[in-house]
């Protein structure tokens, strides 16, 4: 019964070890394919290449062609076969040819299918090279003078080896293959020594073994110590090589945070420049025509981001007319500021002219249409002011309503607005007008005034900025003061600074004011 279950175990042995040299050929192959494969040549012929350099079949043709050779050489030459010698020169030459070739081969694979590093096909090689030395030592034992209980370790050491080659491609090929494609990969020459000095030692062993009967205890021993040292093996390279790509991400990730802080600063750099830009576009020079005494006038612009798409403008278009304007881009950022500077110089254009402020937005709006392939837009309120009498002409292309402040008592001047500019092609505008009296002043602005928001998602509003508006006759308390106008601005932007309480802006912050003094 005993010597039945022996047998058994024993033919169960021989098959599983045949069934490992399948496996390693086959997880072989699928491990170049995973780490090396980039789909240039077909897979039968990777398949094909990789039985070049496959441990398998490279030893067991070394191993018999050396074999035979120094066997038959030895016949001819001495006459008879030198056991001994028979046995180191088998050695000797199997293990020199087969790392050179090993070596040859895994290079020539690499090359046919383009690998990044040829030394890492060179470490799959010897990896795999390590699971076939320890298939050999079923080999050594031999059940007719081992031990009973080393057929049940023999059995127990071929099913290990198994799952050794199944946690050596799960693991260490998983963890090989994140490198594979990566700048900083390892360097497989100083990895290849352990596995190139264990190939060498055991491959020697195995075959001394096969022409002599060692000590059955000894063999035994010696396959148990070797299963754990493919164990560590398997396990040190894949926390090796695991460390390597936390490494490499690490190193990646400090690359890309450093790549994205210089695009920063240049995304800074370049968006300071056309903040200058913008700010130089806009007339920044108050007052802005000092020889003129009938009216004072200022104005700012504070960008949501670096740039904005607000903009105003004003200009001298004869010896008795201001033209002034405020407008509103749909967009933000560098698009907004750029379809500002296309509106703000179309509108200038038209304005100085000599055409009056609706026929200014009538054409203005057909250009702005023409091409506007990101269906941008812009609200507008264009005013020619006579000095003389005080009389506006007006043309407002759908923008906010402003504040006309007489004897200091603020109310919004609701007149019929049109539509935006860049809105639709074909709209014809209206013109309307507006009578300023002495000592009257006229607020403008945009919605990034009204809809200024605090923490608690609250809009200033259109209240609120008529109540700071009303100031009854407190800046009328000195005639002379010829800073009124900026007064009335600054007090504006201080209210909507308290009551958005360092809310991060949403939007730009625009104003124009003007106070009609008259002529003599």
């Amino acid at each position: 019964m005993i010597n039945t279950i022996i047998l058994t175990l024993d033919i169960i042995s021989e098959i599983l070890s045949y069934g490992s040299v399948l496996l390693i050929i086959a997880l072989y192959y699928l491990s170049i394919k995973k780490c090396f494969y980039k789909g240039n040549i077909k897979k039968r012929k990777l398949f094909l290449l990789s039985l070049l350099s496959n441990p398998v079949i490279l030893y067991i043709i070394l191993l018999l062609g050396t074999a035979n050779i120094i066997f038959y050489l030895n016949m001819i030459i001495v006459g008879h076969s030198d056991r001994n010698a028979h046995i180191a020169l088998t050695t000797i030459i199997t293990n020199i040819l087969y790392m050179f070739l090993l070596y040859f081969f895994s290079q020539l694979i690499a090359k046919r299918i383009g690998a990044h590093n040829k030394e890492l096909v060179f470490f799959v090689t010897m990896m795999y090279s390590v699971i076939f030395s320890l298939m050999m030592r079923s080999d050594i034992t031999d059940t007719e003078n081992a031990p009973t209980y080393s057929v049940i370790i023999d059995v127990a050491s071929n099913i290990t080896l198994y799952f050794s080659a199944i946690l050596l491609y799960h693991f260490v090929i998983n963890a090989l293959s994140k490198l594979t494609d990566k700048p900083r990969i390892i360097n497989s020459k100083l990895f290849n020594i352990p596995l190139i000095i264990f190939t060498l030692f055991y491959n020697s062993f195995a075959i001394t073994a096969t022409f002599n009967y060692y000590d059955p205890d000894g063999c035994i021993i010696i396959t148990l110590f070797s299963n754990i040292i493919l164990f560590i093996f398997i396990w040190a390279f894949y926390v090796i090589i695991n460390n390597i790509n936390a490494t490499n991400e690490a190193i990646e990730a400090k690359d890309m945070a450093a790549a994205a802080a210089r695009m920063e600063a240049r995304i800074e750099a370049d968006l300071t420049i056309a903040k200058d830009i913008q700010s130089s576009a806009l007339p920044n020079v108050f007052p802005p025509f000092p020889e003129q005494k009938e009216f004072e006038l200022f104005a700012s612009m504070n960008a949501a981001k670096e740039v904005g798409g607000d903009f105003y403008d004003f200009y001298m278009l004869n010896e008795t007319t201001l033209g002034f304007l405020i407008a509103d881009v749909s967009g933000k950022s560098i698009p907004g500021a750029m379809f500002m500077m296309i509106s703000k110089t179309i509108i200038k254009s038209l304005a100085e002219s000599g055409l009056p402020p609706a026929k200014v937005f009538t054409l203005a709006n057909e250009k702005l249409c023409e091409g506007n392939e990101a269906e941008m837009f812009v609200t507008a309120w264009l005013g020619y002011l006579d000095l003389k009498t005080g009389l506006i002409r007006v043309a407002n292309a759908g923008h906010n309503p402003p504040v006309l402040v007489r004897q200091g008592k603020a109310e919004y001047l609701n007149l019929k607005p049109g539509l935006m500019l860049a809105g639709m092609d074909g709209v014809r505008y209206k013109e309307q007008t507006v009578q300023l009296n002495k000592g009257d002043m006229l607020f403008l602005y945009t919605d990034g005034v009204t809809e200024a928001m605090n923490n608690d998602e609250e809009l200033y509003g259109e209240d609120r900025l008529q109540n700071i508006l009303s100031f009854g006759d407190k800046y009328l308390e000195n005639p002379s003061d010829t800073l009124i106008a900026e007064s009335v601005c600054r007090t504006v932007k201080d209210d909507i600074d308290r009551f958005t309480d360092g809310a991060e802006q949403s939007d730009d912050i625009t104003m124009l004011c003007i106070k009609y003094i008259g002529g003599e």
